[in-house]
This record gives structure tokens, C-alpha cells and sequence, in this order.
């Protein structure tokens, strides 16, 4: 019927006589023959229209594959959720530590008389032990991730095993600072993504914060050290300044009356000359007479004798007086000698709080898996629908061409 319309709608008859002159009418009784104007090709209307409600009947009629399919894949999601081993992850924060945790550091290093570390400074190097990669790898080593990796791998390469092992633990491990533009404050947010549940927390609080605390206490302590060991040097390079100033000039001294006694008994001088019109020198000394010489070169041995020289370190002297520009000088030698560096109890950073055993694990999301199995599930199982009606309407078709 469709194609009768068609043909007829194309074939409409053509007639010669009409005319667009609506004065003239045409003559009933004179008839031109009837020209058709065939179509230019067969035309054709082939129905490829779906009926979705057969479409949907058919699909109902196969609901029993569809539900087995999606019965079977979610199943099977619900399974690899369960099988699949729980991650657990927990983190926490370091922050800029007080002033006040400082205190014991900068009152060394006043003493010392070297600058003194800022909050800042102390996160800045915290930060810096805490991101290095030998943190990580003695971490990897303490914690007992690295006998794990060989223990798994068995007989193999040792390197290559401990490698992966060691980028895995990386992967695992998050230290992110903050924002400036965004957050208020400096901080470090520490995580750690564990198999273990308790281990999660263990790793942080018992390995990484503590080495990296450690780190950081053994580099403040070692600059510490060292800038004691140069202060104390240089004390004792000026007290033994001082002191061969002191000797040279009393050697000197001695050596000046010496000779000026020498030329005074040499002379009979016995006693002091006084002219009015000579000065008392070193050339002159000898005018001085032998008895004020002698009494003189007494009292310059006396006085060579009578202080305690730091540099020259005499018997029975520890009783004997200092140089006066000496005494200062030691007294800070001293304090520097009984200067003991302990940073055991420093807190370079403040832990907002330690890691916390995590109550619930953040992978695998198992609701989120079997979700994911009934949704695959289904369209599977109409897919597979599908192509089974696609079949059965192929194999109607040919039967109905092979009967006609």
C-alpha cells in the first residue's frame, strides 16, 4: 500500500490543454492525451523503525540471563571486595614550635656566642631531615618494611627487591606542607597508608617523627659542638698572649738588670748616684747602685714567680694569682669547660597530636564495588540479551526468505 501511494503521488497526470490564460476557457470536448512524468528511479520504502515495546518484551522475555549475569558479576564484586586486603591510613601535623621550647638551645649558643636558632629555623631544618630520603630509607629499615620485602620475595635479587620495596613505601608515605596563600600558619601534614591497621599509626609515631627529631637534635648539637671547641681555642690563644707578652717582658726586665748590675760592680757603684742632669734609663740603670740592682732583680724574679700562668703549666701554682687580663678570660674558659650540650628534651617542631589508629579503613570502598558489579552486571547481561535477540531475528528472517 505504502508503495502504491508513492508511485501514484510521483505519477500524477499532466494535461497539455490547461493554459495560465483564465479568459480563455478550454474546450470540454477537445482532450489532449494524458502524459505521465514517470519517476526518476524505483523508489522504494524498506521499514528499519524499532518497536521499543517489542524491543522491551523481548528483553523481559530474556530477564532470567539478564538477573544470572548480573547475579553472577556482582557476586563476583562482592568477593574480590572482601578478598582484597584493607588500607589503612592516618596522619598528623607538625607546626612551628614556641619560643619557649627553644630556650635551652639559645642560652647554649649565647654562651657559646654564636646566633641563635629561630622557630622558623628549627622547622626550616626539621623539615628539611624530615623529607630527606635517608629519613625515609632508615625508616624503611627500622620499621621492619625492608626484612618484609625480602622475607615476601624469597630467593631473587636483594637490590632490585629492596628498590621496590623502598618506591613502594614512598608511595605510601605523604609529607605535604602548607599553603602560604591559603593556610595561616607554616605546618607539615604527615600520612601513611598501611596494610596494618595499628602499624599505620606505629610508623609515625615510633619511626619517622622520633628520626627525624633525631636528625635534627644531632645537627644543632654537632654545630654546638663545634663552635664550643673554636671558643675555647680562641680563649686559650688569647691567654697564651697574654701570658708570652707577660714572660718576654719580664725575661727582658731581668735581663736589663742583669746587665745594668753587671756594669754597677764592675764600677764600685754600691749605692744611687743622684745627678740632677741624669736621667735613669736603660743605659743608666746602672747608676742605680749594686743594692737597689740587687733588691730590683729580686723582686723581677719574685714577680715571674708570683702568677699562675695558664700556658705554662708549673707545680704547686694552682694557689698563685692570674694576670689581671688573664682572670676574664678564663673565667670564661671555665664556664665553657663546664659547659655540658644536651638537646635530648628539644622539640624543634609541635606535634599537633600523635597518629591515631584509624578506625576504618580507606580502601577497599566495598559498597562502591558491589555498586559498581550490579551496574556492570546488568549492562552485561542486556548486552548479551541483545545480541541474543539480534540472532533469533536473523535466523526468522532467513527462514522467512528460504519459505517464500
Amino acid at each position: 500500500m505504502i508503495t502504491d501511494f508513492v508511485f501514484n503521488l510521483y505519477c500524477i497526470p499532466i494535461r497539455s490543454d490547461l493554459t495560465l490564460d483564465t479568459q480563455q476557457a478550454p474546450n470540454p470536448q477537445q482532450h489532449a492525451p494524458v502524459q505521465y512524468a514517470p519517476a526518476p528511479y524505483p523508489q522504494y520504502i524498506q521499514d528499519d523503525e524499532i518497536d521499543l515495546f517489542e524491543l522491551v518484551g523481548k528483553l523481559w522475555a530474556r530477564k532470567l540471563t539478564i538477573a544470572t549475569i548480573t547475579a553472577v558479576i556482582s557476586v563476583g564484586a562482592a568477593a574480590v571486595a572482601l578478598l582484597l586486603p584493607p588500607t589503612w591510613q592516618t596522619e598528623t601535623r607538625a607546626y612551628v614550635t614556641s619560643p619557649a621550647n627553644l630556650a635551652h638551645l639559645n642560652d647554649l649558643q649565647q654562651q657559646i656566642g654564636i646566633g641563635a636558632t629561630s622557630a622558623n629555623g628549627a622547622f626550616t631544618l626539621y623539615s628539611r631531615y624530615l623529607n630527606s630520603q635517608a629519613t625515609s630509607r632508615s625508616v624503611f629499615q627500622e620499621s621492619g618494611l625492608a626484612a618484609q620485602a625480602l622475607e615476601k620475595a624469597g630467593k631473587g635479587d636483594n637490590d632490585r627487591v629492596l628498590a621496590d620495596g623502598f618506591e613502594a613505601f614512598n608511595k605510601n608515605l605523604a609529607i605535604n606542607h602548607s599553603n602560604p596563600k591559603k593556610n595561616i600558619g607554616q605546618f607539615i601534614t604527615i600520612g601513611f597508608d598501611a596494610q596494618s591497621q595499628p602499624f599505620s599509626a606505629q610508623l609515625i609515631n615510633d619511626y619517622l617523627l622520633p628520626s627525624a627529631r633525631a636528625k635534627t637534635i644531632a645537627v644543632l648539637t654537632t654545630e654546638l659542638s663545634t663552635a664550643l671547641t673554636q671558643g675555647k681555642a680562641k680563649l686559650l690563644r688569647q691567654i697564651t698572649q697574654i701570658e708570652q707578652q707577660f714572660i718576654e717582658s719580664a725575661s727582658f726586665k731581668t735581663l736589663e738588670l742583669t746587665d745594668a748590675l753587671d756594669i754597677a760592680r764592675a764600677g764600685g757603684l754600691n749605692s744611687f748616684i743622684s745627678d740632677r742632669f741624669t736621667t735613669i734609663n736603660a743605659p743608666t740603670l746602672f747608676m742605680l747602685g749594686t743594692d737597689i740592682l740587687t733588691k730590683q732583680l729580686e723582686q723581677q724574679k719574685d714577680e715571674m714567680d708570683k702568677y699562675r700562668l695558664i700556658s705554662v703549666q708549673g707545680k704547686n701554682d694552682t694557689g698563685k694569682p692570674m694576670l689581671a687580663n688573664v682572670i676574664p678570660l678564663y673565667l670564661k674558659l671555665q664556664r665553657l669547660e663546664n659547659l655540658e650540650i644536651d638537646l635530648s628534651q628539644l622539640q624543634p617542631v609541635t606535634i599537633d597530636e600523635p597518629a591515631q589508629v584509624p578506625a576504618t579503613p580507606i580502601k577497599p570502598k566495598k559498597s562502591l564495588i558491589v555498586a559498581l558489579g550490579v551496574i556492570l552486571g546488568g549492562m552485561l547481561g542486556v548486552f548479551i540479551a541483545l545480541i541474543q535477540i539480534a540472532v533469533a531475528n536473523r535466523k526468522e528472517k532467513m527462514t522467512v526468505a528460504s519459505d517464500n
